[in-house]
């Protein structure tokens, strides 16, 4: 008789910076899209650009920020 079978998924905690990650890149993949398209094809908006630019780029630091703050967490966490 044959043993049973490990479960090929392990039960991981999820984290939630992973998820808010991952959404915040497809966020920010869209804006840039959207970005490209008002740069190329709109010439009576230009004023929308430059606004549209600084914020994927802060939300591209904030997001950054935040995977970094939870790497020091995890790498200076007593215990680990």
């Amino acid at each position: 008789m044959l043993d049973p079978r490990e479960p090929a998924v392990e039960n991981r905690h999820t984290d939630p910076v992973s998820a808010i990650t991952v959404g915040a890149l497809s966020i920010i993949a869209v804006a840039l899209f959207v970005a490209a398209f008002l740069a190329t094809y709109t010439y009576s908006t230009p004023n929308v650009e430059l606004p549209l630019v600084i914020a994927i780029a802060l939300l591209f630091v904030v997001v950054l920020g935040a995977n970094l703050l939870r790497w020091t967490v995890r790498h200076l966490r007593p215990g680990r």
